[in-house]
Formats: structure tokens, sequence, C-alpha cells
């Protein structure tokens, strides 16, 4: 096939991964407004994000399994119009529970899409250039974080909850329609046609890979943070807690996707040419993010601009970085089972952002109700230094794991 028609196809996949970033994140910067719409506290607030997100995970590795059996251009049209359906339903919403079963529609249909991508550029690009494209189109599909954190928010102040969440859906049904006649599957794709017993054997396969386990846990250490702060919680740290300005909020949220693309190619090129200290550079990162966490946490009262600068391009780094998880699968995982595989791997960082945001919202509650810190605001700075922690105890448990999985891996080459 012509390298114009490829570009199209893989085009097209990123610009369905790009509207899919914008229907996961969309919530993020209309935090605040959600709280004020369905006057809710900060654990029920979280239900939003983190049932969305439960649910994206949870379908991973069903979604890797169809994607095996079906073929990528399916999953991704699929994918697609079930996020918008599911912004369709946030939108006319006027009591939580509905606005949460709509999200979490949202979630399921995003569970397909990044992982189509993954498979469209396996299957027409070769070689370490393969690393570069994830790399690049992973960046490019996060542009959808600056959408949400500026023309969505803008849309959000302007024309109320219903047209802004409205506008997005419309999007994702463009996404939709484009990939069902722009995108084609590799022409070599490998389909799986067994049954579910086929299906749980290939599984449990997986699973007892210690090459997917160590995958795995470098997308539950690296992704999260990045997520939780970016799709819930940073928005109201920075405008409610830091008194940042809102318009600065928005550009901090948006520099995520900026230092993707500085950080990304140099990342996917370490990966490339020293892959076997691809272990140092999971280990950097995460000591990158957590000393970023705790310089902001130890700082008594309001932090200074710098160090909140410090920290959003700390944890910025943890997503591109996490990408490194797709190389190590790509270089040790067959390939009649890839898309299951990266499947669960793509679960771990999500896995992790669901625990975490989760356990936020609880521990601002529990701080407000219990009156531990005096009578302070739900969303106060020292509500939010008592509970960000969280994450420092999840990032290091992935960190653990990763080595031990790392052992079993080394082990079975010698």
């Amino acid at each position: 096939m012509s390298k114009p028609r490829v570009g199209l196809i893989l085009g097209s996949a990123v610009f369905a991964y790009f509207v899919s970033v914008i229907e996961r994140s969309s919530m993020g910067v209309a935090s605040l407004a959600a709280a004020t719409r369905f006057d809710t506290g900060a654990a029920a607030l979280s239900s939003l994000a983190a049932a969305q997100l439960a649910v994206y995970a949870a379908m991973q590795i069903p979604a890797g399994m169809a994607l095996d059996r079906f073929g990528a251009r399916k999953l991704i049209v699929f994918g697609s119009l079930l996020t918008g359906i599911g912004n369709l339903t946030v939108a006319v919403s006027e009591q939580l529970p509905l606005a949460v079963f709509g999200r979490m529609i949202v979630g399921f249909g995003d569970a397909f899409v990044f992982i189509s991508m993954i498979r469209l550029i396996n299957g027409w690009v070769s070689g370490p250039k393969a690393t570069r494209f994830t790399q690049l189109f992973a960046n490019l599909g996060q542009l959808g974080q600056i959408f949400s954190a500026i023309p969505f928010a803008y849309l959000l102040g302007s024309a109320g909850w219903g047209p802004a969440f409205g506008i997005a859906a419309s999007l994702a049904f463009i996404a939709a329609a484009t990939a069902l006649f722009a995108i084609r599957d590799e022409p070599a794709a490998i389909r799986t046609s067994g049954s579910i017993v086929d299906a749980l054997r290939q599984f449990r396969e997986n699973i007892a890979d210690p090459h997917t386990r160590k995958a795995f846990w470098v997308h539950f250490t690296l992704q999260s943070s990045g997520s939780v702060f970016i799709l819930l919680w940073g928005y109201s740290f920075l405008v409610q807690a830091e008194k940042v300005p809102k318009e600065l909020a928005s550009v901090l949220l948006s520099s995520f996707v900026l230092v993707g693309f500085v950080v990304g190619p140099v990342l996917s090129q370490l990966c490339i040419r020293f892959p076997a200290r691809r272990n140092r550079l999971v280990t950097a990162v995460y000591g990158i993010m957590a000393c970023a966490w705790l310089l902001v946490l130890l700082t008594p009262g309001r932090n200074p601009l710098w160090q909140i600068v410090f920290l959003v391009l700390a944890v910025g780094i943890g997503g591109p970085a996490s990408m490194a998880a797709f190389d190590y699968s790509r270089t040790s995982i067959p390939k009649h089972r890839l898309g299951s595989s990266n499947g669960i791997i793509n679960s771990g960082g999500f896995v992790s952002t669901f625990i975490c945001m989760f356990l936020i919202g609880v521990v601002l509650d529990l701080v407000k109700a219990s009156g531990l810190l005096g009578s302070t605001d739900l969303y106060s700075l020292e509500a939010f230094k008592f509970a960000f922690p969280v994450q420092l105890a999840v990032m290091s448990v992935g960190i653990f794991m990763f080595y031990r999985e790392r052992g079993l891996t080394s082990a079975l080459k010698e």
C-alpha cells in the first residue's frame, strides 16, 4: 500500500485517539462546575472520574481480546461512538447518578481506541520506527488535553454544561465516521477466531508471562500521577487551594502535552538505543516525580509558582515515559497475543489512577468531616497536602513490583 494511504490510515487513528482524550479528560476542568451542578462532596465527585476509569481499566483485557479477534478498525468506530453517547448522556444529566453512568459509557468506549491505534502502528510500521511512531502518536493524541483545558473550559464557562459536553460528544461521532471510511487493518492482520475458552487460555498465558507483568507495572507506576492531576484533582488543587488564576491553571494543565512533545522523542530514542537500560529510565522518572511531590507537600503554606511549575513538568514526564511499557511488550511478546497483552499493560496506569483518584476524594471528605485540620474548606491547601501522599504510596508499590518482575524476566534469559 502507498505511503499516503498508510498515512491516511494512521492519521485517522490518531485523530480518533485525540478525540477520545478530549472525551476522557473533559471532566478535569469541569470538576468545580460539577460540584456546583450536582451539589456533592469530594468522594461523590471523584466517582465521576473514578467510575469512568474503573470501567476503562476493567475493559482493557476484554478490549485486547476483541482487538485480536475483530481488528482495530471496527473497535475504533465502536469505541468512538460509545464515547460520544456517554458525553451526550452527561450533557443532559441533571442528577449525579446519570452523569456517572454517562462517564462510565465514556470509559467503556475509550478502552478500545488507544490499543487499537497501537495495533495499527505495529501493523503498518516495523522495527524501531514503530517505537518512535508510538511515542509521537501518543503525544499527538494528548493534544486533546489542550482542547479540554482551554477551548472546552471556555465553552463550559460561556455556553454552559449541556452545550459544552454536547459539542464534545459530536467530535466523537465525527471520529467514528472518519475511522469507518479511512482506516484499514493491516493486510497480514492476525485474527483469533477461537472460543471463549481459547480467549481465556490466551489471557492466562499473558498473565503468566513476566514480560507482560513487568510492562504492566511500568505503566502503573508512571502514568497515574499525571492522569490524576489532569482528569480530576489538578484543577481544583490549583484554583481552590493554591489560588492560581483559572487562566493560568488551564495553561498549566495544557502544558502536559508540550512536555510530552519535548521529552517523548528523547525517551523513545533512549529506549531504541539502550534497550537493556530501560529500567534506569523508569527509575529516574519515578524519582523525579517523587521529589517534585515531596517538595510541594513538605513546603509550608502556599507553594511558590516555580514549585508548582516544577511539579507539572515532573509529573508531565510520566505520561510519555509510560510508553516504555509498550516498547517492552513490542520486543518481548509474540505478535499473536500482543493485542490482548497490551490491553493488560494499558490497564496498569488506569488502575493506579483510579485507586489514587478515589482515595484522595475519600481522604478529603474524611479530613473535612472529622475536623482533623480544624475548620478548613473541603478543597483547602492543607487538606490536599494531607490527601496527595496517597500517590507516592501507590507509585512506590509500582516501582517495587516492576523490579520484582524484572528479576523474573532476567532469570528466564539465563
